[in-house]
């Protein structure tokens, strides 16, 4: 292989796509959505409807007027009888925001109905549910006669936290959270899951635009067939890789400019008691802590995890998870006319994809079971399922070698074959290529 030819490709490659609308698009406009995703739930969690809610409540048993208390912007106006019926006709005139009917269906128990003309505030609702059917239960416990119920009760009433506490190398005891450990690896393995299918399905439809085009065959009169696909996979990471980068650059930029012009307050709150933070992003995270504790427990949980080998980890299985998926897409492009005969080809190859992001839900519970270990070291579910036990720790470094040895190993192989295929089939047209002749064309000796 000519060395120099195939940079001219990745070059090319390169080049073309990144001067493309649908990459600059997609480059600027999908970190404003991410920040929109992590930015606007957080916004509306600050917005409350301050609409005065009026509601009637008839209730002949007089639970609801025991324990429904007005809230700040809904009022409570209790009937001890009335008829549904009446309120159909006048009951926007009313300035009713729902009419709550409660009645009892047997001893010691209760049935609840709201009626509205539209939808009915869900906070409303709970707060209903969870007042009547405190009130219900008490009833029934008095119901048994027993003396100082409600002090026993209290006094039974118990709940226990149960601590996770992990050991460091310095025999230091710090607080996780699992369900951090969670999110970040199911994060991490799904971005590489989604990364590997969205470039790989880019080299299919590059591979098989040349191909119907008959540039191709301009082109492989100057360089090798092993070489055009070499250099076009090569070419795409590239593209992959500055995509990757200038998302997160943008996004953490938009998210700066959003959090000074809406939380300018808190920032300057935050900056006046950076002299006292310490740790970093943890100690970020733990100076907003309000005393339940579990702030603190998120910030002691992520500075457990060595972030410059979790990222250098993300960008080795992501190229060598991408390299090798993206040469089984070559093939598949070569051999096709168009992207809808992929189908058959491109269903095997995804199998393993799909497979891996399955087990890599069964790694959230199991990280250190025999399905997890070994699928996180076979290189076709690897780059999924170690990403979603690195988190975790306890990962042997063993095991991490021998994960990528094995996943760039792999990759050298499916080239080797794939190159066979793409050799043939990137100058056949018009022909149904089966299982069969791909088969007999990988044993080649001259590919």
């Amino acid at each position: 292989m000519n060395i120099k030819k195939i940079n001219l490709i990745v070059g090319r490659e390169f080049t073309i796509r990144v001067r493309k609308k649908s990459f600059l698009i997609a480059t600027f406009l999908t970190p404003l959505l991410m920040a929109a995703l992590i930015t606007v739930p957080t916004l509306m969690t600050t917005l409350k409807d301050n609409n005065e809610k009026n509601i009637e409540v008839i209730d002949p048993t007089g639970i609801g007027e025991k324990v429904l208390e007005d809230q700040e912007y809904t009022h409570f106006t209790f009937r001890r009888e009335g008829n549904p019926e009446d309120y159909k006709k006048d009951f926007d005139t009313r300035n009713l925001h729902a009419l709550c009917v409660i009645e009892p269906v047997e001893e010691n128990s209760v049935e609840v109905r709201m009626y509205s003309t539209g939808p009915v505030d869900q906070d409303i609702q709970r707060y209903i549910s969870r007042q009547i059917s405190y009130e219900v239960e008490q009833q029934r416990l008095q119901s048994y006669n027993i003396p100082r119920l409600k002090e026993i009760m209290d006094d039974v009433r118990t709940d226990i936290p149960v601590k996770s506490l992990t050991w460091t190398e310095a025999g230091d005891e710090k607080e996780t959270i699992t369900e951090v450990y969670m999110a970040i690896a199911y994060l991490s393995s799904f971005l590489i899951y989604m990364f590997i299918f969205m470039y790989g399905s880019m080299v299919i439809r590059g591979v098989i635009e040349e191909k119907t085009n008959r540039i191709v065959e301009v082109i492989i009169s100057s360089v090798k067939p092993v070489e055009l696909m070499l250099g076009k996979i090569i070419g795409i990471a590239l593209v992959a890789l500055l995509q990757f980068f200038l998302w997160i650059l943008l996004t953490a930029i938009i998210l700066f400019v959003v959090m000074a012009l809406v939380g300018a307050g808190a920032i300057s709150d935050m900056a006046g008691s950076a002299p006292q933070i310490q740790g970093g992003l943890a100690g970020t995270i733990a100076s907003f802590d309000t005393g339940s504790g579990v702030l603190t427990g998120i910030a002691s949980t992520i500075s457990q995890i060595d972030f410059g080998k979790f990222l250098l980890s993300f960008c080795l299985y992501f190229i060598g998870g991408y390299l090798m998926y993206a040469s089984m897409f070559a093939a598949v492009g070569s051999v096709s006319d168009a992207e809808t005969d992929t189908q058959q080809f491109q269903l095997p190859i995804t199998i393993p994809l799909i497979l891996g992001l399955f087990i890599m839900m069964h790694t959230f519970q199991y990280p250190d079971s025999s399905l997890s270990v070994w699928a996180s070291i076979i290189p076709f579910t690897s780059p999924m399922v170690m990403l979603a036990r690195l988190p975790f720790g306890g990962v042997p470094q063993w095991q991490l070698l021998v994960s990528l040895l094995l996943l760039f190993l792999t990759f050298l192989a499916v080239v080797h074959f794939s190159a066979k295929i793409y050799r043939v089939g990137i100058l056949m047209y018009g022909k149904k290529v089966t299982w069969k002749e791909l088969w007999k064309w990988m044993r080649y000796k001259n590919g």
